[in-house]
């Protein structure tokens, strides 16, 4: 069963990751699902979600003789209400999954963070849908295992370099899990003229189930406008957040999500792959603790298309879906 092998292998391969790299921030709807919640490299302990705040606050804790590591644990859940396919049918999706985050200081230039996430989602298909022809639900449950790590000079000069890579399972219950294996990698350098403002840029390389794989030019920046006014690129998000106070801030994001899986050889598309993209955009407010904080985001599906292939790469078919309300809660625990 594929979430058995997942579980073995968050065992197995956590470890080995634990020194790898991947970038933090990429400016475009780009197909890695790079932002903190894809690839579960968020080290935020302050106000400010910047990767500048982030790795400041690694800075801080590497020099405490007590505090050389943290642990960030992360739970989430999402739902998004039913959408009529183009074609025929309609589609309706809930997900939810939990994140750990371990980073820590290497050496006296060097900082690293590496992530187990697992996340399982649920489409609730109704109608005739053209998915897959004769079937119309060819699929429901599918999950997701991802192991990323992260590596980065201190952000303490004017460039400064990071790197890093992530590797997926995705799939239906019992699918192969050596067909349902993603990988990618970024790789660049991070230019600061400020605290107030940087820009990184590199190379970004992400395969794809059943297609050629993904090689890109990526760009990202971080602007911190007024005291609690900040503006920036996120991976596959951008976002604009405001500080209410100490304890509040409210933020704007807009984001692309791709998702990929494998399907089992007794779908009625046997070894076939699901892919599952969205353009997204909300408002959302959060609750920060000491320890602890809760994040409501909600908003629309702007775009969305799901597609299916065959086993062997053929397109099978692609259908949009209606524009339709999603809503998603995070709760963070930081160790």
């Amino acid at each position: 069963m594929l979430q058995t092998t997942v579980r073995s292998a968050t065992l197995l391969l956590a470890p080995a990751l634990a020194s790898t790299a991947f970038a933090q921030n990429a400016f475009r709807p780009l197909p890695i699902p790079a932002d903190s919640t894809q690839w579960g490299i968020d080290l935020s302990a302050e106000p400010r979600r910047s990767s500048a705040v982030t790795f400041e606050t690694l800075d801080r804790l590497a020099a405490e003789p007590d505090e050389r590591a943290f642990l960030d644990a992360r739970a989430r859940a999402a739902f998004s209400a039913g959408g009529n396919l183009e074609g025929g049918g309609d589609v309706s999706m809930q997900d939810g999954g939990w994140a750990v985050t371990f980073g820590r200081e290497l050496g006296d230039d060097r900082l690293a963070a590496f992530s187990i996430e697992t996340n399982g989602r649920f489409y609730d298909l109704g109608g005739n849908t053209t998915l897959v022809p004769g079937s119309s639900k060819p699929f429901n449950d599918v999950y997701e295992a991802r192991f990323s790590g992260v590596m980065r000079s201190r952000d303490d000069g004017l460039l400064g370099w990071f790197g890093g890579m992530s590797v997926a399972l995705g799939g239906e219950d019992e699918a192969d899990p050596a067909e349902s294996l993603t990988v990618g990698g970024m790789g660049g350098f991070r230019w600061s003229q400020s605290p107030k403002l940087a820009v990184e840029f590199g190379v970004a390389a992400l395969s794809r189930l059943e297609d050629d794989a993904w090689v890109w030019p990526f760009l990202g920046f971080e602007w911190q406008a007024t005291e609690r006014l900040s503006f920036e690129a996120r991976g596959t998000s951008l976002q604009a957040t405001l500080d209410l106070d100490e304890r509040w801030r409210t933020f704007a994001r807009a984001e692309y999500l791709l998702q990929q899986f494998r399907l089992n050889d007794d779908n009625p598309l046997p070894s076939g792959v699901l892919r599952d993209e969205t353009i997204r955009a909300g408002v959302g407010l959060e609750r920060r603790g000491e320890s602890v904080s809760l994040e409501v985001f909600g908003g629309f599906d702007l775009w969305r298309e799901l597609s299916t292939l065959a086993d062997g790469g053929a397109d099978v078919a692609e259908a949009e879906v209606d524009s339709a309300p999603f809503v998603a809660l995070t709760l963070r625990v930081r160790l």
